[in-house]
């Protein structure tokens, strides 16, 4: 399922949750901003939004393509329009 280790300029999927303020897991996080930054470089957005997996599991992935991988360091984001997360 995961793919690992990821290895640079090689399309990668990264697996992480979100969470409310109140620490609880966010499921169907509303209009979801996926950004990533290379190298400690300006956050840009990625060609893909995060998506859940399966229903309600507060679980998200994030397809990057290798482009986005182009770097020593990546870092990602995602915002979402749900209150309270």
């Amino acid at each position: 399922m995961a793919d690992a280790p990821p290895k640079k300029n090689t399309a990668f999927t990264v697996y992480y949750p979100i969470y409310d303020a109140d620490g609880d897991l966010v499921t169907a996080a509303a209009t979801p901003d996926s950004e990533r930054s290379i190298d400690g470089g300006t956050f840009v957005d990625c060609t893909n939004e995060a998506v859940e997996i399966a229903t309600s599991s507060g679980m998200y992935s994030l397809a990057l393509t290798a482009a986005e991988m182009n770097g020593d360091a990546i870092a990602v984001i995602t915002k979402t329009g749900t209150a309270g997360a």
